[in-house]
C-alpha cells in the first residue's frame, strides 16, 4: 500500500536502490577477497558502507585477531572506549536490539541501538556495536540491518579464512624445514660406530616432534687414540641443523691438529661458535679422546649432561670443564678431566632430553635410576645398553610425549 505523499514508482525506485548498494557493497568485498586484499582494505571497505552509504553515526567493530581489537569505528574516542568483549558481548549469540533489553541493557552499552555478533563454526568473529542507520519514512530498517550483517559475515569469515590458510602454509613449510633438518642430521651422525675386541659403540637417537640440534660423532686419530662426543645446539630446524653442520667442520678440523691440547682446542671451537652464531644461540658439548695403549680418557664437558662412567665396582659423573660455548669471547678457567680406564668400563652420553622425560605422575627420569640400570648388569655390550634404554624409555613415559629430543651414546671400552 502506497505511502502518503509517496507514489508507487518513488518506492520501486528507492527499491532498486537500496538492492544496487546491496550487489555493488558485495561485489566491491567479494572483488577485494578475491584479489586477496590485506584486512585493512577490507576494514575500510565496511567502514565507507556504514558511514557514507547507510548514514551509521556511531558504531564500533570489535574483531578477534587473537585479541579482541577494534578495526572499524565512527564517532568514539578509542582512548576511552572501555568496553570488554568477553565480559560484556560474548554472551550475545545473535542480533540484539538493544532497546527490547529494557531494564536489563548494560549502561556500558547505552550510546549504541544494535548489537550483530558474527560467529563461524561456533568460533567468535566479530561484534559490530552500531547505531540506527540513517532513515528515511519509506526506508525498511530490516534490509538495511541485513544488509550489514552479510557484509559483517563474509568480511569477517574471509580474513578468519585468511588467516587459517596463512597459518596452514606456515605448516607445510615448517614441515619441509623440518623434513631438510633431519635430512641434514642423518648426513652428519656417523652411519656406522666401532664394534672390535677393543671397544665398541652404539647410539640411538629419538626425535621429539621438532627435529632439534642432537649431535654425536666418533673420530679416529691415529696414534692409538679416538675420539667422541655428544652435543646439544640450541634451537630447532634449519637454523640448528646449519649450525650442527659447521660446528661438525670445525670440530672435526681442530681434533685432528689440537688434540693434544684440550684447553686450546675448545678456546678455538668456542669462537669459531661465536663466529658463526654471533651470540645468538650456544652448544653444549662433552668431548673424549681416549688413548688405547695408556688406558687413558682425557675430556672436557662444556656445560653438558655430564656422562655416566661405570665399572665394575665404582661409577662417577664426568663434569670436569667449562662453560657452554657460544656465550662469552674467553672462556674462563677451562679444566680438562682424566680417568684411568679399568677393564669393562662403560660410559653413557646423553642429550638433556633424556633427564627431561617426566612420566604420569610428573616425575623426572633420575639420573641415579639411569646409573643404577648400567651398574647392574655392568659387561653389557653397547648395543644391548641402547636397545634396553629404549625400552625403559617407552615404559617409563607410558602415553606421554618427548619434551625434547632424546640422543644417547653408550661407549664400552673392554679388557686388554
Amino acid at each position: 500500500m502506497p505511502i502518503a505523499g509517496l507514489n508507487v514508482m518513488d518506492m520501486l525506485r528507492y527499491q532498486l536502490k537500496l538492492k544496487q548498494l546491496e550487489i555493488d557493497a558485495l561485489l566491491e568485498v567479494t572483488t577485494a577477497i578475491n584479489l586477496n586484499e590485506p584486512a585493512s582494505r577490507l576494514f575500510e571497505l565496511f567502514d565507507t558502507l556504514l558511514s557514507e552509504q547507510l548514514g551509521v553515526d556511531h558504531y564500533l567493530l570489535f574483531f578477534n585477531q587473537n585479541t579482541w581489537q577494534v578495526k572499524a569505528s565512527q564517532g568514539y574516542d578509542l582512548h576511552h572506549i572501555f568496553i570488554n568483549v568477553e565480559r560484556d558481548l560474548l554472551h550475545f549469540k545473535q542480533l540484539v536490539i538493544l532497546s527490547d533489553l529494557g531494564n536489563s541493557r548494560p549502561d556500558i552499552l547505552k550510546d549504541f541501538d544494535l548489537i550483530i555478533p558474527v560467529f563461524h563454526k561456533q568460533k567468535p568473529l566479530a561484534f559490530l556495536l552500531m547505531s540506527t542507520p540513517m532513515l528515511k519514512s519509506y526506508e525498511p530498517l530490516e534490509e538495511k540491518i541485513k544488509l550489514v550483517q552479510t557484509v559483517a559475515n563474509i568480511i569477517s569469515v574471509a580474513i578468519e579464512n585468511k588467516k587459517l590458510f596463512k597459518k596452514e602454509k606456515e605448516q607445510e613449510a615448517l614441515k619441509r624445514e623440518l623434513e631438510v633438518a633431519a635430512q641434514v642430521q642423518t648426513m652428519l651422525i656417523p652411519d656406522k660406530l666401532p664394534k672390535n675386541n677393543e671397544f665398541e659403540m652404539a647410539a640411538i637417537y629419538l626425535p621429539h616432534i621438532n627435529v632439534g640440534g642432537d649431535y654425536y660423532d666418533f673420530m679416529e686419530l691415529g696414534n692409538d687414540e679416538f675420539a667422541f662426543c655428544i652435543a646439544d645446539i640450541s634451537g630447532k630446524g634449519i637454523a640448528a641443523a646449519l649450525l650442527m653442520a659447521n660446528f661438525q667442520a670445525q670440530l672435526r678440523e681442530l681434533v685432528k691438529t689440537n688434540h693434544t691440547s684440550i684447553d686450546i682446542l675448545i678456546q678455538k671451537l668456542n669462537a669459531g661458535v661465536l663466529l658463526s652464531t654471533r651470540g645468538e644461540k650456544f652448544i653444549t658439548m662433552f668431548l673424549g679422546i681416549y688413548n688405547r695403549k695408556t688406558r687413558i680418557l682425557r675430556y672436557v664437558n662444556a656445560g653438558h649432561n655430564p656422562p655416566v662412567l661405570v665399572t665394575k665396582n665404582n661409577s662417577q659423573l664426568l663434569e670436569t670443564g667449562c662453560t657452554i660455548l657460544g656465550m662469552f669471547e674467553n672462556l674462563p678457567n677451562i679444566q680438562s678431566g682424566e680417568v684411568k680406564v679399568e677393564d669393562d668400563t662403560t660410559i653413557l652420553c646423553y642429550t638433556d632430553g633424556l633427564t627431561d622425560l617426566v612420566n604420569e605422575n610428573n616425575q623426572v627420569f633420575s639420573l641415579k635410576g639411569l646409573t643404577a640400570f648400567l651398574k647392574h648388569d655392568y659387561n653389557r655390550s653397547a648395543e644391548k645398553i641402547t636397545h634396553e634404554l629404549i625400552e625403559i624409555i617407552t615404559n617409563y613415559k607410558e602415553a606421554n610425549d618427548l619434551v625434547d629430543d632424546i640422543t644417547i651414546l653408550a661407549v664400552k671400552i673392554f679388557g686388554k
